[in-house]
């Protein structure tokens, strides 16, 4: 028995804490989702926490801990600075921004060879992230945002999230609701940066661009961005399903696309809805299908009949 374990755990231990990294990355995006901005900025707060984490561990020695405290507080401050304009655009025009963002980090780590090492990348950084420490935080996290939910500030956020109209109406500060809610996201982000670059060994400016952020934001929405679980489903789903359909390596990116845009359509609420799924609801959605089986017109009566 221990040894199919030991197995088992030498053949996806890269997995399961790939999975464990990419949820953690959820829960930033899924606080930024709770306030209804939709985010492309992740990849570049986690760059920044990967460079920070990296140049000070490699660079100057410094523990494990406090290289990631500085990143994370690295990208905060990033957060913070670009929220205090970008949070005056709305809808697309603020996705655009934090895209912008993420780009202007990545040329940056492209250009400061002398730091980043250019396209090349930062090689030979030492292992120090651990299966634990994601399993901890990740505890801790979703405590911590359980609490902040039902807190005055979380039930704040709720009524901007639905509409920001009544609430700036009643005096509630939408700003700086928001504001601080993007900076605690790119502080996560930043962490996850951290433990990223030092499971890899090896970090560049191409692991932390537009689609980092768009599989960030890709996990909570497919979990659902409602559920307090849903960002782990999602992330589990996203990251293990290439390796699911590794039986068809011509057809994989096609059928994971088809699975990603199946949950989309007929499963509103994520994937966090399935585990609520009763039988009732199951022939509740035949009935309306057979409905509209006969509601359809017969091709064999058409306009000629």
């Amino acid at each position: 028995m221990m040894e199919a374990l030991s197995q088992f755990w030498a053949s996806y231990s890269n997995l399961i804490n790939l999975c464990l990294l990419n949820a953690f990355i959820a829960y930033g995006v899924f606080l930024a989702l709770s306030a209804n901005m939709f985010t492309l900025g992740t990849g570049g707060f986690m760059s920044l926490g990967a460079y920070t984490s990296v140049l000070l561990t490699m660079g100057s020695d410094a523990p494990f801990v406090v290289a990631l405290v500085a990143g994370g507080l690295v990208s905060a401050c990033a957060a913070l600075l670009i929220g205090a304009p970008v949070l005056r655009l709305r809808g697309d025009y603020f996705m655009l921004a934090t895209f912008a963002f993420t780009e202007v980090v990545r040329v940056l780590a492209l250009n400061l060879e002398s730091v980043t090492g250019g396209a090349i990348g930062i090689m030979n950084i030492p292992t120090k992230t651990e299966t634990w420490h994601y399993i901890a935080l990740l505890v801790v996290l979703i405590v911590l945002i359980r609490l902040f939910r039902r807190s005055h500030f979380g039930l704040a956020v709720a009524a901007i999230k639905s509409d920001d109209v009544v609430p700036q109406a009643v005096g509630i500060d939408v700003f700086r609701y928001r504001l601080s809610i993007f900076t605690v996201s790119g502080f996560i982000a930043g962490l996850a940066g951290g433990f990223a670059a030092h499971m890899n060994y090896f970090i560049a400016p191409g692991d932390f661009g537009l689609a980092r952020s768009i599989d960030a934001l890709a996990f909570p929405i497919l979990g659902g961005v409602n559920a307090l679980l849903g960002p782990i489903l999602g992330a589990v789903f996203t990251t293990t399903l290439p390796e699911v359909l590794r039986f068809s390596s011509q057809l994989r990116e096609i059928l994971m696309g088809a699975l990603i845009i199946g949950v989309v359509l007929y499963l509103p609420g994520g994937m966090y809805s399935l585990l609520s799924f009763s039988p009732s609801a199951l022939g509740k959605i035949g009935r309306k299908a057979a409905a509209k089986g006969l509601a359809a017109p017969n091709p064999a009566h058409g306009d000629g009949a």
